[in-house]
């Protein structure tokens, strides 16, 4: 039987076409076991906020028995730049090389958003929206009967009812916890972008396609607190290490690198 794998969400998302990345390893070991025609279908986009892709995933023709991982990100981005889904985390988009240019660009709009995230923005109220956007997605999976994993990437309220609990989350039990102490994370990301692929070396994709292999073949939680390898990386690493992605290495080593508008 023919099935898709739809995923979904922010920069844990991105396939960055590496053989080792966590979405080749699950895609070929789901092919070679369970379903041979399998098709991969990948909607993430670095910096994107929920909502967008909550729209994509309702706007997909997904099919009875698909798959789906969606990972959910900080219900604080805002997806303002209809085609800039890149820029919906506020707190980074003075990062972003084009700034300046897309304050002149649309200075009126760049204006609104930095005025709502300043003065306007409440937890509360993104809380709200979250909660109605995850009571969308549960309608639609058991509408269409989809095999559907939530991952965190941060550490977020979920209600669980109807959806296949996730322990932890990407940011805080994997990404941050590879770092041997924060003042290390911190120096890392002071460096510009960051050159690991989904944010995690090579070592923790492995782990991360066997814990959804598991999840979509014997039904077993996944738990992002346990199996990972934490505790190893240092900033001096940043460009040396074994597992880290090539093209992000060449992006940190440009002249005059500051953070590309789409790793967000």
């Amino acid at each position: 039987m023919k099935k898709t794998l739809w995923i979904y969400g922010d920069s844990f998302g991105v396939d960055w076409k590496v053989d080792w990345g966590w979405q080749r390893l699950l895609a070929n070991k789901l092919a070679d076991d369970y379903f041979p025609n399998l098709r991969v279908v990948n909607n993430c986009c670095s910096g994107s906020a929920n909502d967008w892709g909550a729209k994509l995933f309702k706007n997909d023709k997904q099919e009875k028995g698909d798959l789906v991982i969606f990972f959910l990100t900080d219900t604080a981005r805002q997806w303002f730049w209809q085609d800039k889904p890149y820029l919906s985390n506020l707190t980074n988009i003075l990062k972003t090389r084009d700034a300046k240019e897309l304050e002149s660009a649309d200075k009126d709009k760049y204006d609104a958003a930095m005025g709502y995230w300043l003065h306007l923005q409440r937890d509360d109220i993104d809380q709200l929206r979250f909660e109605h956007m995850l009571d969308s997605i549960r309608v639609q999976m058991i509408e269409r009967e989809l095999h559907l994993q939530i991952i965190p990437s941060f550490n977020l309220n979920i209600n669980w009812t109807d959806l296949v609990p996730c322990h932890g989350s990407m940011t805080f039990s994997v990404g941050d916890a590879e770092f041997t102490d924060r003042n290390e994370m911190e120096k890392w990301y002071d460096q510009s972008i960051d050159t690991r692929a989904n944010h995690m070396l090579q070592i923790n994709h492995s782990v991360f396609a066997d814990k959804l292999y598991k999840r979509f073949t014997k039904n077993e939680p996944v738990n992002l607190e346990t199996e990972f390898k934490i505790g190893f990386l240092r900033h001096t690493d940043k460009l040396t290490h074994p597992g880290l992605c090539d093209e992000l290495i060449e992006m940190a080593k440009a002249p005059g690198n500051t953070i590309p508008k789409h790793l967000l």
